[in-house]
């Protein structure tokens, strides 16, 4: 019988077609020999707007970072002679005005990049360029868009939605566009959601994955404003080796959920051309599930060894054995983050985790034994989640000051979670939900959407004494701060000696989580405003949220 899933189906489909391996070929050839840059094409420009996360004290270098979504649509199209940019408004104090001030009369295609927690941000901002300029198109990428494509077709300004992977699909794109052949071709293009001139949406076959990593691009950081900054780009980046999880969490949203990986030789390449072009130093690698697999995982630490880098990354407590663990410390491995989310049983099983607090417990071991540390991901309020369990989580949590991250449940779209507060009415409709999502801060006095039978106080002092259990991140010394950053909440308590011999004393005493400012009016979108009364008062009415203290503390007209 086949593996039910959760997502979409259009996204477990595979990219190989011809087309595909055309443009596939293309970007491989073009990353040894890029076309130089054709003024007679027209110019794009990538746009990376505003999220209101946060991060903990030592992980403030990943909000900051150039990633790899946004750097490889620049680059690929930069190989293909396009005239690129990329505009990255993530940390202006008016990122609407900032964005619209470099678009309006530069650009001839718009590129957007959409997050979960931006999606009015989007909305206004395509709305105000159209105003200005009705004929310049605009091409949706991202997650978001990926998960909800019908509300951006139906709700905002959006020309064409790229679904899942983008690089090929935006290399077809702009052929098409370049060639003046948009209104025959669209209907052609694999895996996007259109416009006709009539005003209809539609929807193409899926496209799917790529199939061979291996075809990607060396990335072109410098395609960032940051690399022409006085400061330079920083020297930590966000990277992978593969893309996709074998696992099907019901909280989890992927727009890959396929594995695929590059070759080791591939791997060596670009950390080759990072460190010589870019100069890094320390890598977190994205990838979803690091260590699935042991001798790919050796594999992989073997190559990365070779490259005097330090680094962090992302995987699963059941994949972790004495072999991997001891892999990733030769390699340079600073710490390793478990998605633990939990403890207890029924949570993780109605989460379709694929854990257990034995294999928690066995993984941290198994890390710590092999001198690296181990930095536990946890959720506050998954359903069937209640008052001993969440208890047994926080003890465990101040036992072993080892948490890295904790968050409310949120009910990201696409998700198994996101469809049953749907269908139960908890959310109101989809775009009160999207909106809301945009101040989502990662803190303690965040709103909430309450799926568990818990009080909204019990989750919210669990939630502070997790917090207050934080370790601390991998960059400490990290020097590239934007001018425009918020600090919360000052900690006197360092911690257990782990951490005061890994950062020193009074690490956390200016701050525990730093980011961007949120943006202007974000309080339009708080619970109490984009929610039923009855379904805010469960997750907003005994704290005030980042957009409701920005809001009275703003200057009166």
């Amino acid at each position: 019988m086949a593996r039910k899933v959760s997502l979409a189906l259009e996204l477990y489909t595979d990219a190989n077609d011809l087309v595909d391996h055309r443009y596939m070929t293309q970007m491989r050839e073009q990353d040894i020999t890029p076309v130089p840059t054709d003024p007679s094409l027209p110019r794009f420009t990538l746009v990376v707007g505003p999220s209101p996360f946060t991060m903990p004290r030592g992980w403030e270098f990943f909000l900051t970072s150039p990633y790899e979504g946004a750097t490889y649509i620049g680059t690929v199209l930069h190989n293909a002679g396009y005239p690129v940019r990329i505009v990255d408004v993530r940390y202006t104090p008016d990122p609407l005005q900032a964005a619209y001030d470099q678009i309006v009369g530069q650009t001839d295609v718009l590129g957007l990049c959409t997050f979960e927690d931006n999606f009015p941000w989007c909305r206004e901002l395509m709305d105000r360029v159209k105003l200005a300029e009705p004929d310049v198109p605009i091409i949706c990428g991202g997650s978001l868009v990926t998960s909800v494509p019908h509300v951006f077709m139906e709700s905002t300004a959006c020309d064409v939605a790229v679904i899942s992977e983008g690089e090929i699909t935006i290399l077809e794109l702009m052929e098409s566009y370049s060639a003046g052949r948009w209104s025959t071709d669209l209907p052609t293009i694999r895996g996007i959601c259109y416009r006709t001139p009539e005003g209809e949406n539609k929807r193409t076959r899926p496209r799917g994955q790529m199939m061979d990593l291996d075809a990607l691009p060396r990335m072109r950081l410098d395609l960032w404003p940051q690399a022409h900054s006085p400061m330079g780009l920083q020297p930590q980046i966000i990277s992978s080796y593969s893309r996709g999880c074998k696992m099907d969490c019901s909280f989890c949203y992927r727009t890959t959920p396929q594995v695929r990986a590059k070759s080791p030789e591939k791997l060596d390449r670009d950390l080759a051309w990072l460190k010589s072009q870019y100069g890094i130093d320390f890598s977190f690698f994205v990838d979803l599930t690091f260590s699935s697999h042991r001798r790919q995982t050796v594999e992989v630490c073997d190559v990365i060894k070779d490259h005097d880098l330090r680094w962090t990354c992302l995987t699963r407590c059941a994949d972790m054995d004495k072999e991997r663990a001891t892999a990733m410390r030769d390699s340079g491995a600073d710490i390793i983050l478990y998605g633990v989310e939990s403890l207890g049983s029924e949570v993780l099983r109605e989460a379709r985790k694929g854990n257990s607090e034995n294999l928690t417990v066995r993984a941290m071991r198994t890390t710590f034994e092999a001198d690296v540390r181990f930095g536990a991901l946890l959720i506050v309020g998954l359903p069937n989640e209640n008052e001993e369990s969440l208890d047994h989580m926080v003890e465990f949590a101040e036992s072993y000051n080892h948490v890295t991250r904790v968050k409310y449940l949120s009910a990201m779209p696409g998700t198994t979670v996101y469809k049953q507060a749907l269908g139960s009415g908890l959310i109101r409709s989809e775009i009160d939900h999207l909106n809301w999502l945009s101040v989502e801060q990662a803190l303690h006095e965040d709103e909430f959407l309450n799926v568990s039978e818990l009080s909204e106080q019990a989750c919210r002092d669990a939630y502070k004494r997790i917090y207050d259990a934080y370790e601390p991140g991998p960059v400490m010394d990290f020097k590239h701060y934007p001018e425009h950053f918020q600090y919360f909440h000052p900690q006197p308590d360092d911690g257990k000696a782990r951490s005061t011999s890994y950062a020193g004393k009074g690490w956390r005493s200016r701050w525990s989580s730093a980011g961007p400012v949120m943006v202007p009016d974000a309080d339009r979108f708080t619970l109490d405003k984009c929610a039923d009364p009855e379904v805010a008062s469960r997750g907003s009415s005994l704290v005030e949220c980042g957009a409701k203290t920005m809001a009275k503390s703003a200057p009166a007209n």
